[in-house]
């Protein structure tokens, strides 16, 4: 009968060796789970970072040029009419200048 029993006590001592190795893995498997998840976030942070400044840079990109689109026009019509109010001016500077001179003199027109 001892020998049954130190079968027994055997079995079960390789069955509790067993069990701890099992929740070693068990472990050892949690941990590598945890750090898995752990470098995916990381990767799917960095990926959404930069899709996001690629973004970004687009959209200013795309502003930048409108607004300098928008300026150009802005100068031009500023030029255009500019050039109309000189040459105004200078259509009307002969007259203005004898309205000024009779005005001066006393003359009345």
């Amino acid at each position: 009968m001892s020998s049954a029993i130190q079968d027994t006590i055997k079995a079960l001592v390789e069955f509790e060796a067993e069990l701890e190795s099992a929740r070693l893995e068990a472990v050892d498997s949690k941990k590598k789970v945890v750090k898995d998840a752990g470098d995916w976030a990381a990767s799917a942070k960095s990926s959404a970072l930069s899709k996001a400044q690629q973004f970004a840079s687009e959209r200013i990109a795309k502003a930048k040029a409108e607004a300098e689109k928008q300026a150009e026009a802005i100068r031009a019509k500023g030029q255009a009419d500019l050039k109309n109010f000189e040459s105004s001016i200078s259509r009307r500077k002969t007259k203005a200048a004898e309205y000024v001179v009779g005005r001066l003199l006393g003359v009345q027109q």
